[in-house]
């Protein structure tokens, strides 16, 4: 498999910072979350893992909309209004 290219390390703390926020919020956390998405998807992923992929800001779309579905969020796009 392809090796992902990585973030700027500070674009990819803000990140971290921001989804472990919101698992958070959700009364969660990057390990109970993990669980949730292996069960759910019957995927094997680790937390550990996960949280390398969130320090390096490699961590796929994907996975990020799966963690917003187990957590019971939507992911909304919206455009941003003109200044």
């Amino acid at each position: 498999m392809p090796r992902t290219e990585g973030i700027p390390s500070d674009e990819a703390r803000e990140i971290e910072f921001l989804l472990k926020k919101y698992l958070a919020a959700a009364g969660s956390n990057v390990t109970d979350t993990v669980r949730q998405l292996n069960e759910k998807y019957g995927t094997a992923d680790t937390p550990q893992a996960v949280t390398r992929q969130l320090k390096k800001g490699t961590i796929p779309f994907w996975k990020v909309l799966r963690m917003a579905t187990v957590l019971d969020y939507e992911i909304e796009w919206r455009k941003k209004e003109s200044t």
